[in-house]
């Protein structure tokens, strides 16, 4: 029972908070009417209303109970959170109709079904939803939104096969472009790699092993400059320093070519991938968020 609550509370999570893609406000927002007070509008059309957003805040409120999180310290801060959340969700069933996406009765029905049997009996599984301050009704909706928003990753993720370019690189990371050009410099004369990552780099994870970063494909380095000029290089190639929101690096690529993508490095590009097409279609869209009353 306890593991089907954690479920519960992790599907309302996951529902509610998909990306963290930044809105931007439009300025002149139209007036809610003003017996259905909006929180915001997106594309002049899709209306999130308070009442909507107070109950999504709750629900978030109730699941990080559930699991043990502590509530956080800035609650307007949590609800502007929430509120992008709500926005990205519909912009995602926006885009899945425009595809053309359906889910039916029956897909939720089948859904719900899998639910019940993790609870134990359909009365058990109700009464964990009433526990999160939700009707079947409401769950059921939440059910279909992330049974939408799954099958618009597939689509947008669809390119994303089992092989990729990735590139075998190592890398020095120092504090400022001084030492980097010094470092720079013993390396043109010769100086061994391995031994000045050890001896310079302020990667702990990576110094020990001659700053060894690994085979990656695009799209799996924190710091996107480091990647783009690893893919720059050609194996035995070393680059110019680089500047990271961490320092300056010195980049090697040691060897490259296809290689098979493993389950947990294919899972992260797909969430990758789409969190990149979620935040291009949250700067295409004209959001209006309006202020608390």
């Amino acid at each position: 029972m306890a593991k089907v609550k954690l479920i519960l509370a992790a599907c309302i999570a996951t529902l509610f908070m998909l990306s963290i893609a930044p809105v931007r406000a439009v300025q002149q927002a139209p007036t809610p009417t003003p017996n259905e007070p909006l929180a915001a509008l997106v594309n002049g059309k899709i209306r999130i209303t308070v009442v909507e957003l107070n109950k999504a805040v709750n629900r978030q409120l109730e699941a990080r109970k559930a699991v043990g999180d502590a509530i956080p310290a800035d609650l307007n801060a949590f609800r502007d959170s929430v509120l992008t959340a709500l926005i990205q969700q519909a912009l995602i069933e926006e885009a899945a109709a425009i595809q053309g996406i359906v889910v039916t009765d029956a897909d939720v029905e089948k859904e719900f079904q899998e639910y019940i049997k993790s609870a134990g009996s359909k009365e058990k599984l109700l009464a964990l939803i009433a526990a999160d301050r939700m009707t079947e009704a409401e769950w059921r909706q939440g059910l279909h939104s992330a049974l939408l928003t799954n099958k618009m990753r597939d689509i947008v993720t669809q390119g994303i096969g089992t092989k990729a370019e990735m590139v075998h690189a190592r890398h020095i990371l120092v504090a400022d472009m001084n030492a980097a050009t010094s470092v720079q410099q013993q390396l043109q004369r010769g100086g061994d790699f391995a031994k000045l990552a050890a001896q310079y780099s302020l990667d702990q994870t990576t110094k020990l092993a001659g700053g060894d970063l690994g085979w990656f494909p695009r799209g799996q380095l924190l710091q996107k400059s480091v990647e783009d000029a690893a893919f720059a290089l050609q194996p035995n190639q070393t680059s110019a320093p680089v500047k990271s929101d961490l320092g300056y690096h010195l980049i090697q690529v040691v060897e490259r070519g296809q290689r098979d993508l493993d389950p947990i490095t294919r899972a992260r590009l797909q969430e990758s991938t789409f969190e990149a097409w979620l935040q291009t279609i949250v700067k295409q869209a004209q959001i209006v968020k309006f202020p608390r009353s």
